[in-house]
């Protein structure tokens, strides 16, 4: 013979073992969600760029860049993209002094910036030739392609391109990267049946300091 209340009671005790289990179960989940909750929200209300720190790779609109000592403004930026690979024109602007800097053109193999002006003392009116001789650089071709780009802000003479149109707007640009002995970089752009040339140098990440803008 089976002892029922014996039984019952063996019952009553796994149940109440068991529900207990689940119940510490459940409040130590609930813990964790309040544990996470406070991090999600600072995260979120930051937007993601104030959690991590910008580097100058990351120069936007409204940053200043101390460049040799000088601040400068960046007032505008290009942003290419040709086939998932991407990298920044930046417009830095102290009084009549003006910059590009160019971050990540190229897609391996170095982690230089290119800190360069425009020259228009070299009229291009054609396509870009294999080698362009500067004063007494010369200038090899080393790699060119084509690119989506979006303008923000003012890129001063390339404005035009932005004349009535909404802001983050997309244009095509060819492009030419050039090389020289030592630190000598140059870029030819085509906008159009516009050219326009950088020349400047290659410049190592940390001799630029970046503001980010409010």
């Amino acid at each position: 013979m089976v002892d029922t209340p014996g039984v019952i009671w063996i019952l009553l005790v796994v149940l109440t073992v068991v529900g207990g289990v689940a119940a510490v179960g459940i409040a130590a989940g609930d813990k964790r969600k309040q544990l996470a909750a406070p991090q999600q929200k600072a995260l979120g209300a930051g937007g993601g760029d104030n959690a991590i720190e910008r580097t100058v790779r990351d120069v936007r609109v409204g940053d200043v860049l101390t460049i040799d000592g000088r601040d400068f403004l960046c007032e505008g930026q290009i942003d290419y993209d040709e086939d998932g690979h991407r990298w920044r024109g930046a417009r830095c602007v102290d009084g009549s002094d003006v910059r590009w800097l160019i971050v990540g053109i190229e897609r391996t193999g170095t982690t230089a910036l290119r800190l360069m002006t425009q020259d228009e003392s070299q009229p291009l009116t054609g396509y870009p030739p294999e080698a362009i001789v500067i004063g007494d650089v010369r200038y090899m071709l080393d790699k060119r392609g084509t690119a989506t780009c979006e303008l923000r802000g003012d890129v001063g003479p390339l404005g035009d391109l932005k004349k009535d149109r909404p802001e983050a707007h997309v244009e095509r640009c060819r492009w030419w990267l050039y090389s020289a002995p030592g630190e000598d970089t140059l870029v030819v752009e085509q906008w159009g049946a516009d050219y326009r040339l950088l020349r400047g140098k290659k410049i190592v990440e940390g001799t630029i300091d970046l503001i980010p803008g409010s």
